[in-house]
């Protein structure tokens, strides 16, 4: 790149040219000289948005763990299977659960972030119409689900006092604008306006599989929602745990988006867990084959904390690890990204985030694999940001349709 007719911005700022060469990432200035002065603007400020320490470090990391994580299954005495309980128990449960709603206790949080592109949309998967007779969208089905426990949890109560259960959805800079008018066009499925707030995760370079950040165009980087663990800094950012706060919560049910048959706001899960005085749970479900493409909960290391493994990292080795005592699957309990947790559990992990108290290293990425529509690359890595090992959250890419069957067992941390 050289100087022509004495016009310094025919070679793009040396700083910046400078930082971005120390991370090994100067391919993104490459077509520099063919921009516009509109077209580089915009790359500048493309450029300068993006924390160069911060995601090197994430792509190093993730790349290092691509293979076959330190894990250990998670025994089924860790597991509380309802199968296994009284009707008595569960019908304790049950009125735990409800009296927590009625008293304006939970709140739900769905993380939507995402874009149907597997389903050959664009739209928000939220809008997805999955062919039910009804032609119902995800969307309709999860409000009319808060409809109806609203409706239990008033009916629970002795004077039939009106019950709002507070829904916030994340979305992205890619969902947000479309999801907000999906909603505001249907007049919120029948719940009230107040009781919904949306609000943005962040996002994160696509990357080759050297780790080289990918262009859209010459003059904008491809970029993704951070994932489901972003769900963090997004609470945080946006203030939502204060809106949590002075609403009374106490409890939080967070769940994906990709889940058609989820039961929002489940007062039988969230007694229960009430009852085992923790501050997060997850739902879980046994694989149904070796090869099905779902994370599980592992313990990282002999005797070390709960996390997820994806389907991607599983070597063949532990995906067909058989338990010798039962016969089954080791590797079987199946993260279908159904959780609860206390408020005051998202505000310390926020809180200690914030304080860089947390490192990286205790976060895990992980990269699937997709293709975008670019005429530099043909396909690309999403980091895809996951929660802490501890906190029962994982990528929504491990979550599809057809997964969520039976909400069979819960699995609790004590922290």
């Amino acid at each position: 790149m050289g100087l022509e007719n004495g016009d310094d911005s025919v070679i793009p700022p040396q700083d910046l040219l400078e930082r971005f060469k120390d991370y090994g990432q100067e391919q993104t200035l490459a077509y520099w000289h063919d921009l516009t002065p509109e077209e580089r603007d915009v790359l500048i400020q493309d450029l300068e948005s993006v924390d160069l320490p911060r995601v090197s470090r994430i792509v190093r990391k993730s790349l290092r763990k691509q293979d076959k994580p330190n894990c250990q299954p998670i025994l089924d005495s860790e597991v509380a299977t309802l199968d296994t309980r009284t009707q008595d128990e569960r019908g304790r449960w049950w009125g735990m659960g409800l009296r927590a709603i009625s008293e304006g206790k939970l709140a739900v949080l769905l993380l939507s972030g995402g874009q149907g592109t597997r389903l050959g949309s664009k739209d928000p998967k939220g809008c997805f119409n999955i062919g039910l007779p009804s032609g119902k969208s995800l969307f309709q089905l999860q409000a009319e689900r808060i409809l109806r426990v609203q409706k239990l949890a008033s009916q629970s109560t002795t004077n039939g006092k009106v019950v709002k259960v507070p829904w916030y959805i994340m979305t992205s800079p890619f969902t947000d604008s479309a999801t907000k008018k999906f909603f505001q066009n249907r007049k919120y499925f029948g719940l009230e306006q107040d009781q919904v707030m949306f609000f943005q995760q962040g996002t994160l370079p696509c990357i080759s599989k050297d780790g080289r950040f990918i262009m859209s165009n010459p003059y904008k980087m491809a970029m993704a929602p951070d994932g489901n663990g972003g769900v963090y800094a997004a609470l945080k950012s946006s203030r939502c745990l204060e809106d949590m706060a002075r609403r009374g919560i106490k409890y939080v049910d967070v769940y994906s988006v990709d889940n058609t048959l989820v039961r929002v706001a489940d007062p039988l899960f969230l007694g229960y867990w009430i009852d085992q005085g923790t501050s997060c749970a997850a739902k879980v479900i046994k694989k149904a084959y070796p090869q099905e493409r779902v994370g599980v909960f592992v313990h990282h290391g002999k005797g070390g904390p709960v996390g997820v493994a994806e389907y991607t990292e599983l070597g063949a080795d532990l995906q067909f690890a058989i338990n010798q005592e039962t016969g089954r699957l080791a590797y079987k309990w199946s993260n279908v990204c159904m959780h609860m947790f206390s408020l005051d559990f998202l505000h310390t992990v926020v809180e200690e985030l914030e304080k860089d108290s947390m490192s990286d290293s205790a976060f895990v990425f992980c990269f699937p694999s997709k293709l975008i529509p670019t005429k530099f690359h043909s396909r690309y890595f999403i980091p895809k940001h996951l929660d802490p090992d501890r906190a029962f959250c994982a990528n929504n890419s491990s979550c599809s349709f057809g997964k969520f069957s039976i909400d069979s067992a819960y699995v609790y941390d004590r922290l």
